[in-house]
């Protein structure tokens, strides 16, 4: 059997890295930390070539999207939905939940059984779902970046990716796009072009679109009732040497049949922007990992991450990343400058680094970002919360990773916090990391944060903290573990480190998880699971523990 140091060509796709910026006039410029968020990643493309050469692994690659099979998960534990191969992984998480019916949902994910993105699609709550491949381009395309929305007007379900091809050189036309389901997240006919990309990662120019997200205003009582938005990075490069990549943003008011032209919304502020790689002064345009928000008077919120803001780095070239926070009122047709929302403590000197480079945490190699997600609360106009983690309670040597919640009460103008979520009774080990936050509120204004919490060595569980809505001072969270039993990220099937003393260690296993309330105010939950062990022969190598999608719905 092929030894799995990674899977096949085809699954690849979902990394992230970039060239580091390059000299100034006197002295070395910092590295951008931007330079390598992009996620899609050159390197493990180029591995990915190397080891699947010849591989015969039935991966299906389609271009229009294709039902595969169907599930059932009654009970009210945790569930694997995937059905359409035994160990090829799923990770990164999308679920999303129908305004107008809570028992209808859509869990989307990036899958390496077809190249692209699966779709689990339940009208029942959860008890059944139907899974799938979604619709790409063409057949020369991989796809990643999950993200699913509803549109009430329309009746649309919009699915968002990236789509680019690869090959020598690397990632290539790294292009935005969108699928539509006409019939509920059943089936998906040919995409939409959002945003073009343009090059490959050598040549002299390249624009390569990442890290998109979507949101619908579903308020009947909004002037943009039905406006969809997407959010999106653009990483502008020359001959693989980073350049700038701000936020873009395109709205469809037609369920996504058309897009307007994708226009920089990330702005310019001489306060919060004072170091550039190749831009103009003070413009924020080394950005990365938006989401937009709306709400309920229809007002868009976009926070993203910028590393920008020398004031808040730990000394000269310890580049640190700030949230920021841009808003429209006028349905996204004009923006304010960014606001300062919080400063991170997730630089290069805060982290251990895995074997491609990017920042991980004590004893494991899976790659780490600090990003989370920005919610309104459905109900209360100018109520915000702002989900991330960092190690500013750890070291680069042994880290203590931690969930926090910012919130404002004034439509971003200030902000309280951080407040730490991440503090279950008991949690006192050596070892105790929690990352990728998502943060969702109910029509109720329950605010709740989903989390991968570290439990030993090599595991993690999925660890879900709620608290009611509070006034001043700080919440007071109440802890739901998630998952029935461990992640083995340690031990991995899939995406092998290969290097001393964690050979197997897995270095991927996506950038997000997931957390949706419905309008019956149960959560719904999906994350990348590692519980399943694998033997597919008698190498160590070909013996691990892989990922899966998983469901929970906590009523």
């Amino acid at each position: 059997m092929r030894r799995l140091q990674t899977i096949l060509a085809c699954a690849l796709l979902f990394a992230s890295i970039l060239a580091a910026s390059g000299p100034g006039a006197e002295a070395a410029k910092p590295q951008s930390l931007m330079a390598g968020r992009r996620s899609v990643d050159a390197a493990l493309l180029a591995q990915a070539r190397a080891n699947a050469n010849g591989a015969s692994t039935g991966v299906d690659n389609p271009a229009p999207s294709e039902i595969e099979c169907a599930t059932e998960t009654i009970g009210p534990s945790d569930h694997n939905l995937d059905c359409d191969h035994p160990w090829l992984p799923k990770n990164e998480q999308d679920i999303e939940v129908d305004p107008n019916d809570p028992l209808h949902m859509v869990v989307s994910a990036n899958d390496y059984e077809s190249c692209c993105d699966q779709y689990d699609t339940t009208f029942d709550g959860g008890d059944h779902w139907t899974t799938g491949d979604m619709s790409k381009e063409d057949l020369t395309r991989i796809g990643s970046d999950p993200v699913t929305v509803f549109d009430p007007v329309s009746h649309n379900v919009i699915h968002s990716s990236l789509n680019f091809t690869f090959n020598q050189d690397g990632a290539d036309d790294g292009d935005l796009v969108v699928s539509l389901s006409h019939n509920g997240g059943l089936t998906w006919p040919d995409v939409v072009v959002v945003g073009n990309g343009l090059g490959d990662d050598n040549d002299p120019s390249q624009l390569f679109w990442d890290k998109e997200w979507l949101v619908t205003d579903t308020n009947p009582l909004s002037p943009y009732y039905g406006r969809t938005y997407m959010t999106s990075t653009l990483f502008f490069s020359e001959f693989g040497a980073y350049k700038k990549s701000p936020i873009y943003l395109s709205y469809s008011d037609d369920g996504g049949e058309t897009w307007t032209s994708p226009k920089v919304i990330s702005g310019k502020s001489n306060a919060l922007c004072t170091f550039q790689v190749a831009g103009a002064s003070g413009v924020c345009d080394q950005d990365q990992f938006s989401v937009p928000t709306v709400g309920p008077d229809g007002t868009v919120y976009v926070a993203f991450e910028n590393e920008q803001n020398q004031s808040i780095w730990e000394g000269p070239g310890e580049v640190d990343n700030q949230y920021l926070l841009v808003r429209s009122f006028d349905g996204g047709a004009t923006w304010t400058k960014p606001r300062f929302v919080v400063g991170m403590e997730d630089g290069r000197s805060d982290y251990p680094i895995n074997v491609d480079g990017r920042q991980t945490v004590s004893k494991l190699q899976f790659r780490l970002n600090s990003a989370g997600n920005i919610v309104a609360d459905p109900d209360n106009n100018g109520q915000l919360y702002v989900a991330f983690s960092d190690n500013r309670n750890g070291t680069k040597q042994e880290t203590n990773v931690d969930v926090f919640l910012m919130r404002s009460t004034n439509g971003g103008q200030t902000w309280s916090g951080p407040h730490l979520v991440s503090d279950a009774p008991g949690d006192d080990l050596d070892l105790s990391d929690q990352w990728f936050p998502w943060v969702d509120v109910s029509s109720q204004g329950t605010v709740g944060v989903v989390y991968n919490d570290r439990t030993g060595v090599g595991t993690y569980e999925v660890t879900f903290a709620e608290t009611a809505p509070w006034g001043g001072g700080s919440p007071s969270w109440t802890y739901t573990d998630v998952t029935s039993a461990a992640s083995n990220p340690r031990n991995s099937l899939v995406f092998q480190a290969g290097v001393q003393g964690c050979f197997k260690c897995a270095t991927f296993i996506g950038d997000y998880i997931n957390v949706d309330y419905g309008s019956d105010e149960a959560a719904n939950l999906a994350w990348t699971d590692m519980r399943q062990f694998v033997v597919l022969g008698s190498n160590p190598l070909d013996q691990g523990y892989t990922q899966h999608s998983f469901f929970r719905r906590i009523p």
